[in-house]
């Protein structure tokens, strides 16, 4: 059965990452795409592999462009029609010491990160509300929950994202409009340290693209606000974080994760959109 035949779905950061394996399980599920991301060729490419019910559309788009992400949404509602769902997926991922970070990449993370999908999400916003459904789902990451010592900027505005999200949930779900975060922990195969080729270490674990995409779709389909995606219990960490912080950073050291984090950020410090 194809959950969301007929619904008209933005995906940001599609074509690489986890985009790639967000947009087939929309795909397959009848969703008509609207494919979102700075490369035309990758997103062309992604569209020619879909074998979904749902048609695909390709956008190139750089969000932080005003210009440019309007430019998205009127062709959606031209070409496609009325936006049901707003994925929010683009983003860069970041993990050096602070004190060696480019200054330059500190906007463009926060820009990227937080303030792009917040402007999107407030133009599309009205019409949801007006229809009275619609769905966004925001893909944040468990350093936005939990922490994340050499990504500092990049682990602060996926918490400022996934607060957000929760606090738009609160805002609109008495109005037919479902906001969602999605929190994966570390990506085996799509994320950084897979491209640095050293898995996290077993006491931290991995979870795989289709997991996470898995985690989208649950989203959409339940609209619960905050959706973690983590090979190992989760939530007590992130308890011990708000009870006891220099037990959590105790723990961080016991498990390894500092010392993997660290020699992640001695390979140079990587900045990548997606």
């Amino acid at each position: 059965m194809n959950t969301l035949t007929g619904n008209n779905v933005i995906l940001t950061g599609a074509s690489q990452g986890i985009g790639p394996y967000i947009a087939r399980v929309l795909s397959a599920e009848g969703a008509n795409l609207v494919l979102a991301a700075r490369s035309t060729e990758a997103l062309e490419s992604l569209a020619e592999s879909l074998r979904g019910p749902g048609s695909v559309t390709v956008i190139t788009t750089d969000i932080n462009e005003a210009a440019q992400r309007l430019n998205l949404l009127r062709r959606t509602r031209s070409d496609v029609g009325a936006i049901d769902i707003l994925i929010n997926n683009a983003g860069i991922e970041e993990i050096v010491a602070f004190d060696h970070q480019d200054p330059a990449m500190i906007p463009a993370i926060i820009n990227t990160n937080v303030i792009a999908p917040m402007l999107l999400a407030r133009e599309v916003l009205p019409a949801m509300l007006e229809r009275g459904r619609g769905k966004i789902v925001n893909v944040a990451s468990l350093a936005g929950r939990a922490g994340m010592p050499y990504g500092a900027v990049y682990s602060g505005s996926k918490a400022a994202l996934a607060e957000w999200s929760i606090s738009l949930h609160a805002e609109v779900r008495e109005r037919g409009v479902q906001v969602s975060a999605v929190c994966p922990g570390f990506v085996s195969t799509a994320g950084m340290h897979a491209r640095k080729n050293k898995p996290a270490p077993g006491t931290l674990g991995e979870v795989t693209p289709e997991a996470v995409a898995s985690a989208v779709l649950r989203a959409i389909a339940t609209g619960h606000p905050e959706i973690l995606v983590s090979a190992r219990p989760i939530r007590l960490l992130m308890a011990l974080k708000a009870l006891a912080p220099r037990g959590a950073l105790a723990f961080a050291r016991k498990t390894g994760m500092l010392r993997y984090l660290e020699s992640l950020a001695a390979r140079n410090g990587e900045g990548r959109i997606a």
